[in-house]
């Protein structure tokens, strides 16, 4: 049997594309107990399986299967499964599926091989202080706010170093980000502004002109060797179990949305590769805010989707795929393995 992955066609900044979303319905199984340890952790899909005849096999109980669907997100329709899927059998504390399972309404988008994110590095965070190679001192032009076309003159510390033709990105640091949980510095937020390339060197400063505009060029600000600002992202298989925190979004809203782009504590020592997928979990009440022991006894809800368009040691930035929520900083995200 042939199923489809999950993925998105998604767009940022210069790319358009198109969802396929479907929606999975609430099911409720009551079942005896499994064998105990007879049940794996894993099982890896063979020719001829069904999620019946999984469940057959390791519980007894066929019927089983939508109990063990709820613990596979990476299964997009219970009736599609090709060999070599792995299906998970056990809860991430390492129980089997417990008697009552419950499957909860939940969205994806079909398509997976065929798709691709077009990613612009319009900010990140870096975990140390940002060395600024020069400055966009000043320019002819009468404006505050400068743009592509628009000629500048740059300054830098090592002028006897800069070429005709180099570019070098141009950006500020937002603020610091600190953690909402532990209060901790986590980094400096930075927005990249736009491209300038150098037209020629003079004894004091460089002309160039601005080659691209991100964002409203101002008089004052950094330089950089030339960031990688575009770079193609497909879904990639994530190869473990994780949870982290939203730490910060890229724009000051209150509320994160699709599209958006986030960054999570979570980067590249801590596992996370450029491709991932992270759900966003949430639990408690929507409009009133209980004590913390009651909102521990409530289960976790997914409510929205992270694609890992960059990734830091620490800390990797994110582009929002789906919300069926408003998003916020402080929600958990989670990462599933073999999704």
């Amino acid at each position: 049997m042939r199923r489809f992955g999950i993925g998105r066609g998604l767009a940022l900044a210069a790319a358009v594309s198109a969802y396929g979303v479907c929606a999975a319905h609430a099911i409720e199984v009551t079942a005896s107990g499994p064998r105990g340890n007879e049940v794996p952790a894993e099982h890896v899909v063979e020719e001829g399986d069904t999620l019946w005849s999984i469940c057959e096999d390791y519980f007894a109980e066929g019927w089983k299967w939508p109990g063990v669907w709820a613990l596979n997100a990476h299964i997009t329709n219970p009736h599609w499964i090709y060999p070599g899927d792995v299906v998970r059998l056990r809860n991430a504390d390492g129980t089997p599926v417990s008697m009552t399972e419950i499957v909860t309404p939940t969205a994806y988008t079909v398509g997976t091989s065929n798709s691709a994110q077009i990613s612009l590095n319009e900010g990140f965070i870096t975990e140390e202080a940002m060395k600024s190679v020069g400055t966009l001192k000043y320019s002819t032009e009468a404006k505050r706010y400068l743009a592509g076309g628009d000629p500048v003159y740059l300054e830098f510390e090592k002028l006897d170093e800069v070429r005709i033709g180099q570019q070098f990105s141009v950006y500020k640091v937002l603020n610091d980000v600190v953690h909402p949980d532990t209060d901790e510095t986590v980094g400096q937020k930075i927005q990249v502004l736009g491209i300038a390339e150098v037209d020629t060197v003079e004894d004091h400063v460089a002309r160039a002109h601005i080659v691209r505009s991100f964002a409203e060029i101002e008089r004052g600000s950094h330089l950089v060797p030339l960031l990688n600002h575009y770079q193609v992202v497909a879904p990639k298989q994530n190869l473990l179990d994780l949870t982290g925190i939203i730490v910060d979004s890229f724009r000051e809203v209150q509320e994160i949305a699709q599209f958006h782009v986030a960054f999570v504590d979570k980067g590249s020592k801590d596992g996370v590769q450029v491709g991932n997928r992270l759900f966003v979990m949430r639990r408690g009440d929507g409009r009133i805010e209980l004590e913390d022991d009651t909102t521990e006894k409530l289960p976790w809800e997914q409510v929205g989707e992270l694609l890992v368009v960059e990734t830091h040691d620490r800390n990797s930035t994110v582009l929002v795929t789906r919300s069926a929520k408003e998003l916020k900083v402080g929600d958990r995200v989670q990462m599933e393995r073999n999704y």
